[in-house]
């Protein structure tokens, strides 16, 4: 009997005892929130080329809807500049495109939206586009500026125009 009561006594206490509290999983490691990736800025420059012409265009704030100096080489019709924020002045039929020491001329008009110079390609004109200086536009008592492409941008122009003219497109 007392083997009988020890048995009945073992076995309220194991069935009284909890079993052991298995340890929680741990909590997976907390990743920081992935920020979002930085927004690219806008580019200021375009670039677009055809078979028969090359451009560049220099966009306010890298908004393609306002252009403030567009340069064209175009087969046929040499180089075209596009100047929308200038105002003609009827008293002044030049428009001077310049980097530095070079100053190049060209024969200015109103454009449909501010002013248009057009001109034949020559050595000088491309040596504007070689250099690293600033690019600035001077039209009358107007002053546009300094323009700064990137020199890749700059050299791939100057070697379009120069390769439109040498195949005597331009």
């Amino acid at each position: 009997m007392r083997a009988l009561v020890a048995l009945v006594l073992t076995l309220g206490v194991v069935a009284c005892t909890q079993p052991a509290a298995t340890p929680a999983p741990k909590p997976k490691a907390e990743l920081a929130p992935v920020p979002p990736a930085p927004q690219k800025a806008a580019a200021e420059w375009a670039f677009g080329k055809g078979r028969n012409s090359v451009e560049i265009v220099h966009l306010v704030g890298g908004d393609p809807k306002k252009p403030d100096l567009r340069m064209v080489c175009a087969a046929g019709q040499g180089f075209l500049v596009l100047l929308p924020g200038l105002k003609p002045v009827a008293s002044e039929e030049r428009l001077t495109l310049g980097a530095g020491p070079i100053a190049h001329g060209f024969a200015a008009t109103a454009a449909a939206q501010g002013v248009q110079a057009t001109g034949p390609i020559d050595d000088e004109l491309l040596s504007l586009f070689e250099s690293a200086e600033p690019i600035g536009v001077n039209h009358g008592y107007q002053n546009a500026g300094p323009f700064t492409p990137p020199a890749a941008l700059r050299r791939a122009f100057a070697e379009q125009c120069r390769e439109l003219r040498t195949r005597g497109a331009v």
